[in-house]
Order: C-alpha cells, then sequence, then structure tokens
C-alpha cells in the first residue's frame, strides 16, 4: 500500500474511484455522479492540482482517498481543516487501508501546521461513524436536514478532532 498525494496525472484513477465511490454510496457524498460527470477533465484536473488530496493505491490501482481542505482563508480559522472526499473502495473494507489512509492525512494537516481536522458525516452511516470515533474524532453537534437526496432530508453529524494535544 502506497500513499501519497494526488495530481492532474491522476485524473484517470480519480475519476474512476470518486464515480464508484458517487455510485456505490449516493447518500454518503453532496456531489452526485451526474453532477460530477458534467465536470470537464480539464476542470477536475485543476481541483486535482489546487487541492489536498491524498490516494492509497495497492499496486497501480487508487483503492482510497482523502482531502483537506482548510476551513476558510480567514485568519480565525486558518488553524481549521475539513477531510473530506474520504472514501475506500468495498474490496479494501476491513484491510486496514482506511486508517492508514487516515492517518496519513492527519499526518499531513499537522504536518501543515492545523490544529484542528473536522467533517460532516451522514447520521445514518453509523459504519463510517464507528471509523471516525476509533480515529479520534468526537462529535460536537448535528446539521438536521443537510442533504437532501432522491427527496429524503438527511442530518449530518459534525465531528471534531484536535491535532495539538
Amino acid at each position: 500500500m502506497t500513499i501519497r498525494p494526488l495530481g492532474p496525472d491522476d485524473l484517470a484513477a480519480w475519476r474512476a474511484i470518486r464515480a464508484e465511490g458517487l455510485g456505490l454510496f449516493p447518500e454518503a457524498y453532496l456531489t452526485t455522479l451526474e453532477e460530477e460527470l458534467r465536470q470537464s477533465d480539464a476542470e477536475v484536473a485543476q481541483r486535482l492540482e489546487q487541492r489536498l488530496l491524498l490516494g492509497a493505491f495497492d499496486a497501480d490501482r487508487l483503492v482510497g482517498t482523502a482531502g483537506l481542505d482548510p476551513v476558510g482563508q480567514q485568519a480565525a480559522v486558518a488553524h481549521r481543516v475539513a477531510l473530506t472526499a474520504f472514501y475506500v473502495s468495498p474490496d479494501h473494507h476491513g484491510t486496514g487501508t482506511a486508517a492508514r489512509l487516515m492517518r496519513a492525512a492527519i499526518a499531513k494537516a499537522t504536518q501543515a501546521g492545523f490544529l484542528q481536522a473536522e467533517l460532516y458525516v451522514a447520521a445514518d452511516n453509523p459504519r463510517a461513524i464507528r471509523f471516525y470515533e476509533r480515529e479520534g474524532f468526537v462529535r460536537h453537534g448535528v446539521s438536521p436536514r443537510a442533504a437532501r437526496v432522491a427527496g429524503r432530508f438527511m442530518d449530518d453529524l459534525f465531528y471534531v478532532r484536535q491535532l495539538d494535544g
């Protein structure tokens, strides 16, 4: 297993795993598969160049992703980073891939000087909730009706992990 930052050269692998995740678990993401597919390769490649996205590779296959996005540009929130696009292919569930990817993401966030990692998770995703709590994230709130998928409202849970102690 190799974990490394993704870039424009990983466009095909990113698009494939992103489509996989959005197709298999549409309620876990705010972006729909249709919205993702409407984006041009140039737009996606630009995002890969500008964002910090980590990829977990099993040999040459991208099997997991984790994004680290600053919460904002203002000095008052410069210590906060959002964990986004966290996904591991189902055939790698239970293999430790998610834990290794999370450790790499937290290490990268800490190296970049962030003091707090934050994430939102669907309230009806107990597997992800258990994983995030095992990884040291603590629930701090609920965002009611955070998303509406297929006409159904879903709540999100807000989680935080302190990185400075």
